[in-house]
């Protein structure tokens, strides 16, 4: 039996928005033996067949490899939340991808399976971290992936979850299709600024370019609860984001009691979920039984 733990993941991170993604230590295990046939558990019913997202990466990874797939039982244990911005899709396409070579007695080749999975995705923001922990900046470029990964030991998160929905391809509808050359500038810059601060462990710097102008001004008409506690937290020097396309909304700091408070707060007066948590430094992780 091969166990494969994937982190969970916060793209876009405000300012990084289809490049940045930060690991989190909230990890779906995902178990894969050789069967007789495909056989899918720890999911429902109406994603155990052969339209499995973990499945059709496995399928991919065998192709780009050179492998003859083999019938597995896949089995799933996982909380990460479907469609809440915490990379659910990310985990599965990297532990399927990953099975593909471990299942055939070699090692996964992890900037391998980044390409593979960024085409997969659409874009590396989740991916790059699921694979490699930390804070991860990706662009790809004639399909090679260029990466830096950002240490993040500095630094404690809060994720909070409301109980709605948002879908990726919703959460992309609303955005604009052009923006100025002032805004990317703008962009551009807060993004610089916002690396340094977390490398350097400035929470004040972080705060003030955690500043988005490319997507969270379009997509917090999604999120009901987003602009009181963006305000609560820039009141209070908190880094916070829409985690992708949400509805999770992410808060860092380096004083986890600070998070722990916020945490109390967001459960007495807005009646959210929320998770303590911390950034996860491992990435991908593969074990033999």
């Amino acid at each position: 039996m091969i166990r494969i733990s994937v982190p969970a993941t916060s793209a876009n991170c405000s300012v990084g928005f289809d490049t940045m993604g930060l690991a989190l230590d909230w990890r779906g295990m995902f178990l894969f033996e050789q069967a007789d046939s495909l056989r899918i558990t720890g999911c429902p019913e109406a994603y155990a067949g052969e339209d499995n997202l973990i499945w059709k990466a496995y399928l991919t990874g065998c192709e780009a490899g050179g492998f003859s797939p083999d019938p597995l039982h896949i089995h799933i244990e996982s909380d990460i939340p479907f469609a809440r911005g915490l990379g659910s899709s990310a985990t599965c396409i990297v532990a399927g991808l990953a099975a593909a070579w471990e299942v055939h007695g070699q090692p996964a080749p992890r900037h391998e399976i980044l390409a593979l999975a960024a085409g997969m995705e659409g874009h590396p923001d989740n991916v790059a971290p699921a694979i490699f922990g930390n804070l991860c900046t990706t662009v790809m470029d004639r399909d090679q992936a260029v990466m830096c990964v950002t240490d993040m030991s500095l630094w404690h998160a809060l994720a909070i979850v409301p109980e709605n929905e948002v879908s990726t391809a919703e959460a992309r509808k609303v955005l604009p299709a052009t923006v100025s050359l002032k805004e990317a500038a703008l962009q551009a810059g807060r993004a610089a600024l916002f690396v340094q601060g977390l490398e350097r462990g400035d929470q004040q710097l972080v705060c003030a370019a955690c500043q988005d102008v490319l997507h969270e001004p379009w997509r917090k008409a999604l999120i009901p609860q987003y602009s009181r506690l963006k305000d609560a937290c820039e009141a209070n020097a908190v880094p916070l984001w829409i985690s992708g396309s949400g509805s999770t909304m992410l808060a860092i700091s380096r004083d986890r009691s600070q998070l722990e408070s916020m945490q109390a707060w967001v459960r007495k007066e807005m009646g959210l979920d929320s998770r303590l948590t911390n950034p996860d430094r491992e990435g991908l992780q593969i074990f033999h039984e």
